[in-house]
């Protein structure tokens, strides 16, 4: 098995059909054929049913296909890096984070790697946290801000800071008046829910109120902050999040945020540690931690703590 042969395998496995596939690999159909066959052979298994409409990948075709888009991806990786290794950080950085950090982060991250590194283009990918782990395995992004502990052998993370979670609502309702607020007092309030269950602030809510014994009234679900904050503006009374996803509408007046006693989430960053990253991957990491840094240190980021 060898590289040429997993390429031709991933764009036939792709176009499922020989004549595209030869047509994009520049190479005559029996040599395609050939080639396929080698690698049947050699891993004694049938990958395609050949049919007069082209050819369909077997089920080992497609378990096959994942692991080899990945060695390509890697490959190529390997020589960008090694072309590069002795330039300035250039090329695509792919980071994941969930929607409500890339509302914070996306535009100081953007100016402060346009400014100290102007040859890396960031690729902003916007997900939960159990997509942003698959996507780290399987190389999809390079970086994913996740929430901490994350207990993984495969995975190398790198400590950002600890949110308080808040209970949040327009500033004359009457429980948001205290500086802090205990978990037992959101039992009965209507609450619209974020997130996807078992993950993120969702999760955390939801195990601590069921180990103190406290009901909450979900009256709504929903994925992200930004629909959650508009449902609370039009009166669907309380959400809880973070204070710095929503900083702009407590600045103008509109909502107020107050930490819930004992709820906190910790982010960390993190990359799959079976690929090394390239320079510009590193720069990456560099910057973010120093965006971060700047907005805990100067206050934009409420409620927060550096974790080192």
């Amino acid at each position: 098995m060898d590289l040429r042969q997993l390429r031709y395998f991933e764009v036939l496995a792709t176009q499922r059909h020989y004549g595209r596939a030869s047509t994009i690999l520049h190479v005559a159909q029996p040599a395609l054929s050939r080639q396929i066959r080698l690698l049947e052979g050699e891993l004694g298994v049938r990958l395609f049913e050949r049919h007069a409409r082209g050819a369909t990948p077997t089920d080992e075709a497609l378990f096959l296909l994942e692991r080899a888009s990945f060695l390509l991806r890697y490959a190529a990786q390997m020589k960008q890096d090694m072309m590069l290794r002795q330039r300035d950080p250039r090329g695509t950085v792919a980071i994941g984070l969930s929607p409500g950090l890339a509302q914070q982060l996306a535009v100081p991250l953007t100016r402060a790697v346009q400014h100290l590194f102007p040859e890396v283009r960031l690729r902003i990918v916007e997900g939960f946290a159990p997509s942003l782990h698959s996507m780290l395995m399987k190389g999809g992004v390079d970086l994913a801000v996740l929430n901490g502990p994350v207990q993984r052998s495969n995975l190398s993370t790198m400590p950002l800071l600890t949110e308080e979670i808040c209970l949040i609502g327009r500033p004359q309702d009457k429980p948001l008046r205290a500086r802090k607020i205990k978990l037992a007092r959101l039992a009965g309030l209507p609450l619209v829910i974020t997130g996807l269950a078992k993950s993120g602030v969702r999760l955390e809510l939801e195990a601590a109120a069921a180990r103190a014994g406290v009901v909450l009234n979900q009256v709504v679900e929903v994925e992200t902050v930004e629909v959650a904050k508009r449902l609370v503006l039009d009166g669907v009374e309380f959400t809880v999040h973070f204070a710095a996803a929503i900083k702009n509408d407590i600045d103008a007046g509109a909502l107020r945020a107050v930490p819930i006693e004992g709820l906190k989430l910790r982010r960390v960053l993190a990359r799959a540690s079976d690929r090394p990253p390239s320079k510009a991957t590193e720069a990456v990491m560099a910057t973010l931690r120093g965006v971060v840094e700047e907005s805990v240190q100067s206050g934009t980021w409420q409620n927060a703590t550096l974790d080192r």
